[in-house]
């Protein structure tokens, strides 16, 4: 684990004022394990305790829960992750209603949170809205952007480094920068030019998707105003690239609408 971040976990354990529920994301999903296993372990004072850590990790201690999701093997014998249900996220809210049994806290970690659906990511919202008392949320994910909003602003963010530089062609960076500047008129002409192939269209928005994720990982800890902002964008831009990918929407047509949506947001 990294050492600024151990060193962040420690002292977050000691203070009285901390929140209730916390946000781990990047890439390094071991990392991200590693440091919430960490965490729960300071809140607890079970640090070095061998037997608690083996018991929270094979989901038997009474007062820690874990929401993940489950896998299935598809035709082709490949082993693919579901998205986390909504019953997956009912029966560990349930589990906390319960007084803590050996511990002072309870705790419920929730790995691959970029995998709850509409419902269970709403469910889970409720839950972080009117916790139950003494309980603790540690949610796991890949990326902010991948998280509904509502839950990123109810919970202390924490960013770990990422494994490899973002990867995209300097000239669609500059053109995003620069589109927000332009008339609605200057955004469509642009649209029409760059969405006759589908191919480079798409090569676009992956760009442009991976630029405003790396501006995300920078205002995090600013103020939420901003972090909804650009989250809304990643939206966006998710939805089109979504559109032109699964559906036969005019890719023109997905363009001038995702040029509308930013400049409304």
């Amino acid at each position: 684990m990294n050492f600024e971040i151990k060193t962040y976990l420690e002292r977050l354990a000691q203070s009285k004022k901390r929140p209730n529920s916390f946000l781990f994301f990047g890439a390094d999903d071991r990392q991200k394990v590693e440091a919430a296993e960490f965490f729960v372990s300071k809140l607890a004072e079970k640090e070095n305790d061998a037997e608690f850590l083996r018991r929270m990790r094979e989901k038997i201690h009474p007062d820690v829960t874990a929401i993940e999701p489950e896998t299935v093997e598809d035709k082709k014998g490949r082993i693919r992750e579901k998205m986390i249900a909504i019953e997956q996220v009912r029966d560990a809210m349930e589990r906390l209603k319960y007084f803590p049994y050996e511990l002072e806290n309870k705790f419920c970690i929730v790995k691959c949170a970029e995998k709850l659906n509409s419902e269970s990511a709403n469910a889970l919202l409720k839950a972080l809205e009117e916790p139950a008392a003494n309980a603790c949320f540690i949610l796991l994910a890949s990326g902010v952007e991948s998280v509904l909003p509502t839950i990123v602003s109810r919970c202390a963010v924490l960013r770990f480094p990422e494994t490899e530089l973002p990867d995209w062609k300097e000239e669609n960076r500059e053109k995003m920068k620069k589109i927000f500047r332009e008339d609605i008129f200057e955004r469509f002409g642009y649209i029409e030019k760059i969405s006759k192939d589908r191919r480079e269209f798409l090569g676009i928005l992956a760009d442009w998707e991976a630029v405003t994720a790396a501006s995300l990982r920078k205002v995090v800890g600013d103020d939420q105003r901003k972090i909804k902002k650009v989250v809304g964008i990643l939206e966006n831009l998710r939805g089109a690239i979504n559109k032109i990918e699964q559906t036969n929407v005019n890719p023109r047509a997905a363009g001038e609408r995702l040029m509308l949506e930013m400049g409304s947001g």
